[in-house]
């Protein structure tokens, strides 16, 4: 079964996380993301990213990239303006999805939680 569950950003890790993101590092990640590539810690420090920061946004990465291998993950991303995302998981229940969302790395460290939880049958 497939469930859609929505995730509400933190405002203050969103915003810190806006800030310490170049548009460089930005479009870059989006695009190996498309590509099915993670960026690694040089890469994205070397375009200005904090180390810190760095290493949360490969470990995010990481786990989605491999989470999407496994077909746990069908689909996901942020919403426009970083106040929600939206993630399809193909899990036996819902407890077993949001264990997927939760363990994600920002979801660890506090940049979103869960707001809604949709059991979803895909048609198109």
């Amino acid at each position: 079964m497939q469930y859609v569950i929505i995730s509400r950003f933190d405002p203050d890790k969103t915003a810190t996380l806006q800030q310490g993101l170049p548009a460089e590092a930005f479009a870059a990640i989006d695009q190996a993301t498309q590509d099915g590539k993670v960026l690694d810690l040089a890469e994205l420090t070397g375009m200005g990213v904090s180390s810190e920061l760095a290493q949360v946004l490969v470990d995010h990465l990481s786990h989605l990239t491999r989470l999407r291998a496994s077909g746990g993950l069908v689909s996901g991303g942020p919403c426009e303006g970083f106040k929600h995302a939206i993630n399809v998981f193909e899990a036996d229940s819902e407890q077993q999805a949001r264990d997927l969302h939760d363990a994600d790395p920002l979801a660890k460290y506090g940049f979103f939680e869960i707001d809604q939880v949709y059991g979803w049958k895909q048609v198109f």
